[in-house]
């Protein structure tokens, strides 16, 4: 694999964790092969050192996860390597441990960075113990975030820093890879919007990623999130309802800074950096002026959601392929017709080019709602499972070696059992206890003759060996403390490891209990523990000395005896048997007095091979169940992943050609076993590291010796036999894909076999069903191993794919440097409402808004402010949807249904100016509003709902003839406005706001949750609304207000209305923050107990199954009205300023969404 272009991955969260260790381990698995040594050449790169242009960073309120990470889950030695690319941000909590203590703090200490989105402390959620995780609660986990900040932003942004000053170092080992120079960098930001972590914390997150690059002046920058959604969750394991609410909210905040990126409003003043919060566009941390996002650093973000079939982990590696498809693709047109659209060369990375090549997200979307900044993907991949493969191979190969290394007789131990335990005695310091040597004694000179001079002499020598062996007892006491200090077993053992294996070293330290040999069958322990107890007394010997026996002439006296004689010799040999008894005694009672000095060392070597022994022990009783769960895995039909498998039946008949060909590989024997292999393949030097290892971690000792079989058997994987006619065990993709386009060597190379699998596997790779959700247009990235015949491929590919089919003419392939064939789905120019999961969560979040939960707590799932009642519309999306409607109106193209035109009950939108039933149109609920308040206050708000709730395909049509709509006759003299439009603007309008002015001034501060959305609706939406532009450059006049000027000769109708002040809102020192009691509804005057809600999502949905009729009518209410009751400031018996208003019936619902609070 080459890399071309530097890449920043940033996990938040446990779901960015694991996408993260998934794409660490295939980055591995390309870039440092199967042994970890590949990038050795870099600079004197460590095993399994990835190059310093991708870095990883990790942000998790769980210390639990992070060490999950990959990093902390390896050798020791190799944790330098890891940690050299890859980067936890450990101190991201802060030292509380519950979170009412937190929001407590933060009110004090933070008062002004948080006062818009922290809520009040009434119903407030306790979540503790907060190093757990923020409790799936957003907003705890942004305050979290907050109150870490409080100081610096040197938490965040210190690892950050570090991975970017890497690769900004980083062009020569990009230069090695295949890369270019260092124009720009690729930052994948991973994690899931159903839960507390990672939705908590993604906003801040893409700014100070941002911020980052621009402390260190890095351009060409493009910032990609992958979203993972709550359908990849199960309810048990972190979906469900409180997912989807938390998914509902975060998916809002993130498409309209995608939005803000795509289509950026840039006045002509500068300087009030709080205007910039206002509008969103900026957040405000401790100590620091707004952080804004760089225009077009953000052009999209990914949604990811499970099609039928697909689990979490398989949508894991769909997200890790999309990554390394994209930053493993050189960037360069490759397409052979022409340029139809902007080329390669106007991007700085593939991945910009491929996903924001001629792709339109700046337009408003069909609804009018957002923009089309969404896109969705998935990815399906065919590779050859190399490492499971490999470790399925290992594994049982050991588990042979091992089974028979430990139950067979050895050859070895007949032969070398007895000079081994001699060398590991010497080894350890001890040859002396192993020898016992005893003190000369001295011979008689000259030699007596005569057997009174020869009694003597024999009589003397027994003196002479009592005196000796008392001199020896200091000797030996000495020697003996002497040795027991520098007994050392262990390096001993660690030598013998050298030439033998663990196996045979533990039969030879712990003795073998069927041998002849009485030394072999005590072994090395066993002779350290005999050395320290009485010897063998031999046969006749006592503890005294023999007796002087008397010695006689030959030849019945007639020849003197000599020393020399059978008789002399005898007594000889019975001194020298008791003198060598009495000299081993004294040198076991010398080493069994420093028993306590030595016997521990010993038992601790003996433990730790034992250990060792008994590690490889365990792993063969586990490896039979463990590879064959992992072969039926690895067999199984999955969606999205597809393994290219050996094109043997089964993996009994792979098993036996691995051992076969690496048999011949190895030059041995052909009725060599696999135990003979395994110590082939393990030198000395790996036995003596596992042998170390075990004393910490034996299983990783185990694991240690695993991995280098998988190495040595991935190679062979891929080699070619000694003879001809052998094949390679599993064919490399490439030579499969250039075989079925017609090369005829790559042909000579696989066997039909093999090329069938293949065939049957691509054809798979995309069930049906397979394509990412949503409408928007389907591009198809295919990217497969460069082969020479590029065309051939391609046309093969085509072929063989079951791509969608509209995605035909939006395919694009690519040839990489991978044994993979990667076909990456991508949807965008998407808003929000086109993608079905979207509309999904943000429906929950409707019905919740409606009857909401205790647990529901939706204050706390947000970001950006608990005071927004919007589902997604922002205010200038309401702007240009009201002016849309208004020309609706103005072409009379608007029917009051229900109730009176100064405030509606319903009302029908037909898309043309025509009338009649057979008109397609869209009935609107608005309801009946009491106290002389009017219902078109809520024509956004039912407009917007029906927009997101309906699921009928057609929405989208339907909505975009209505957000198409201009007054008739726009570009000529225009056409007289509907009296509706007239009496909506000149009368109904500034009533409006005059009775929000007078029902404020009575109701005070208690009413201000209800005036505010009527009075943003009167006095700045249909203001704005009204003075939008026509998108039309010949229309006569720019905007509604002008050309209803126009049309009456020039002269415009008197605005009456008086200025009217934006709602209060309690000073900052006047603030409680939620700590005073609520206002109680009791207190308001009789009759008004009740707090108006309004309509329901379940309201929505049976109106719309009820009033849909056979008129091509789109119906967003039901056919039957709900009892309503008053607004609190509405008193008994009082008339608005609208005269007989107050007269309505006060039982009517009240739909708006409004906060008291």
């Amino acid at each position: 694999m080459k890399i071309f272009q530097p890449m920043l991955f940033v996990g938040l969260g446990g779901t960015g964790g694991l996408v993260g260790a998934e794409l660490e381990r295939k980055l591995r698995a390309e870039l440092c092969g199967p042994d970890g040594v590949a990038l050795s050449h870099l600079s004197g790169h460590a095993p399994y050192q990835l190059p310093d242009c991708l870095q990883f960073v990790y942000a998790d309120y769980s210390e639990s996860d992070l060490q999950r990470l990959p990093q902390f889950n390896v050798d020791p030695s190799l944790r330098a390597a890891y940690s050299r690319t890859s980067r936890a941000t450990h101190n991201l909590l802060p030292n509380f441990d519950a979170s009412p203590e937190l929001t407590k703090m933060l009110r004090a200490s933070l008062r002004d960075e948080v006062a818009d989105w922290l809520p009040p402390r009434i119903d407030e959620p306790k979540v503790t113990p907060l190093h757990n995780g923020a409790g799936q609660l957003p907003t705890v986990g942004r305050a979290a975030l907050f109150a870490t900040l409080r100081h610096s932003l040197a938490p965040v942004l210190e690892p950050l820093l570090q991975a970017i000053d890497a690769i900004a170092k980083s062009a020569g080992e990009l230069a090695e890879l295949g890369g270019g120079k260092v124009n720009g960098c690729d930052v994948f930001v991973a994690f899931s919007v159903a839960g507390g972590t990672g939705a908590g914390i993604f906003l801040d997150y893409l700014h100070l990623i941002n911020h980052a690059f621009q402390l260190r002046r890095f351009d060409g920058v493009k910032i990609y999130p992958l979203v993972v959604m709550p359908s990849s969750f199960s309810s048990a394991g972190g979906g469900g309802r409180e997912a989807e609410l938390n998914a509902a909210r975060a998916l809002v905040d993130l498409f309209r800074l995608v939005d803000a990126q795509n289509a950026p409003s840039e006045g002509t003043e500068i300087g009030d950096l709080d205007l910039d919060l206002d509008s969103g566009l900026g957040i405000r941390y401790p100590g620091t002026t707004p952080i804004r996002l760089r225009t077009g650093i953000l052009p999209t973000a990914f949604l990811f959601s499970p099609t039928a079939g697909i689990r979490q982990d398989d949508l894991r590696r769909s997200i890790v392929s999309l990554v390394m498809s994209l930053i493993g693709t050189e960037l360069g047109d490759s397409r052979p017709r022409g340029r139809a659209t902007a080329t390669d060369d106007d991007f700085q990375t593939f991945a910009a080019s491929f996903i924001n090549r001629g792709v339109h997200r700046s337009a408003v979307s069909p609804t009018g709602i957002g923009r089309q900044g969404v896109s969705t993907s998935l990815v399906a991949s065919m590779t050859a499972p190399m490492d499971q493969l490999a470790d399925l191979v290992a594994g049982r190969l050991l588990r042979e070696a091992v089974t028979d290394l430990v139950e067979r007789p050895r050859t070895a131990l007949r032969d070398n059992a007895v000079p081994l335990i001699r060398q590991l005695f010497a080894d350890s310091h001890l040859e002396e206890l192993w020898e016992r040597a005893q003190l000369a004694v001295p011979e008689p000179d000259p030699l007596p003759r005569g057997g009174k001079a020869i009694e003597q002499a024999l009589g003397e020598r027994l003196t002479d060996m009592q005196r000796l062996l008392s001199d020896l007892q200091s000797i030996a006491d000495r020697q003996a403390a002497s040795m027991a200090d520098r007994f050392a077993p262990r390096p001993a053992i660690d030598k013998l490891l050298q030439s033998v294996d663990p196996f045979l070293a533990e039969r030879i330290v712990r003795g073998v209990q069927d041998s002849d040999e009485p030394i072999a069958r005590l072994g090395f322990l066993g002779m350290l523990d005999s050395r320290s107890r009485a010897p063998q007394r031999p046969p006749g010997v006592t503890d005294q000395p023999p007796k002087t026996p008397r010695i006689k002439g030959r030849l019945a006296g007639m020849s003197p005896a000599r020393w020399g004689d059978d008789e002399v010799q005898a007594a000889l040999q019975e001194q020298d048997l008791w003198y060598q008894w009495r000299s081993r005694t004294v040198w076991h009672e010398a080493w069994r007095e420093q028993q306590q000095q030595w016997q521990p060392p010993a038992a601790t070597a003996g433990a730790d091979l034992g250990r060792l022994v008994n590690a490889f022990r365990k792993h063969s009783d586990q490896e039979r169940k463990v590879s064959a769960q992992k072969g039926l895995e690895l067999y199984e039909d999955r969606t999205g992943i597809s393994y290219l498998l050996p094109p043997q039946r089964t993996l009994n008949h792979f098993y036996e050609d691995v051992v076969t060909r690496l048999i011949r590989r190895e030059g041995m024997r052909e009725n060599d076993d696999e135990a003979a292999l395994l110590l082939r393949m393990i030198d000395g030097d790996t036995w003596r590291e596992v042998h170390t290892l075990s004393r910490r971690n034996p299983d990783n000792a185990v694991a240690v010796v695993k991995a280098q079989l998988e190495g040595r058997i991935t190679r062979l994987f891929a080699e070619s036999g000694e003879h001809l006619e052998e094949r390679p065990l599993l064919p490399a993709m490439g030579t499969l894909l250039a075989a079925e386009a017609g090369d005829a060597d790559a042909a000579d190379q696989v066997s039909k076999e093999a090329l069938d699998l293949f065939g049957r596997k691509l054809t798979g790779l995309l069930p049906v069903g397979f394509t990412p959700e949503g409408t928007g247009p389907l591009r198809v990235l295919v990217t497969h191993p460069r082969v020479q015949a590029v065309e051939e491929v391609q046309e093969y590919l085509g072929k063989a794919l079951r791509l969608p089919s509209d995605a035909k003419n939006s395919v694009e392939y690519r040839g990489v440097e991978s044994d993979s064939v990667t076909v990456v789905l991508f949807r965008s120019e998407m808003s929000l409402t086109q993608v079905p999961e979207a509309r999904k969560v943000l429906r929950q979040w409707a019905r919740a808004k409606d009857s909401e939960q205790a647990q529901d707590v939706l204050r706390w799932r947000q970001r950006l402010g608990y005071r927004d009642s919007w589902m997604v519309s922002s205010e200038e999306d309401r702007r240009v949807i009201l002016h849309r409607l208004l020309c609706c109106m103005w072409n009379g193209q608007v029917d009051v249904v229900d109730g009176d035109p100064a405030s509606p009950e319903r009302l029908r939108l037909r898309l043309f100016p025509e009338k009649g039933a057979h008109v397609p149109g869209v009935r609107l609920r608005l309801g009946d509003f009491p106290g002389g308040v009017s219902s078109w206050a809520e024509l956004l708000r039912s407009y917007e709902r029906w927009t997101v709730l309906d699921d009928e395909r057609t929405v989208e049509d339907y909505c975009r003839e209505l957000m198409g709509a201009q007054p008739l006759g726009l570009a000529r003299s225009a056409s007289e406005p509907h009296p509706l439009f007239v009496e909506l603007v000149e009368k109904t309008a500034p009533r409006q706001l005059e009775l929000l002015a007078d029902r404020r001034e009575r109701g005070g501060e208690r009413v201000e949750g209800w005036v505010r959305p009527l009075w943003e609706f009167w006095a700045k939406t249909l203001p704005a609304a009204l003075d939008t532009e026509f998108g039309d450059q010949r229309a006569v006049q720019p905007t509604l207000r002008t050309l209803l000027e126009h049309v009456r000769g020039g002269t415009p109708a008197p605005r009456v209305r008086k200025e009217v002040p934006e709602p209060r809102r309690a000073v900052p020192d006047e603030d409680d923050w939620g700590t005073a009691p609520r206002a109680s509804f009791d207190k308001y005057p009789s009759g008004t107990e009740e707090r108006p809600r309004r309509a329901s999502v379940d309201d929505y949905d049976d109106g719309y199954d009820a009033d849909r009729g056979d008129r091509g009518d789109r119906v967003n209410g039901r056919s039957g009205g709900a009892d309503r009751p008053s607004v609190p400031w509405d008193e008994p018996g009082d008339p608005g300023p609208s005269g007989d208003d107050g007269e309505r019936e006060s039982s009517r619902r009240n739909p708006w969404d409004g906060d008291p609070e």
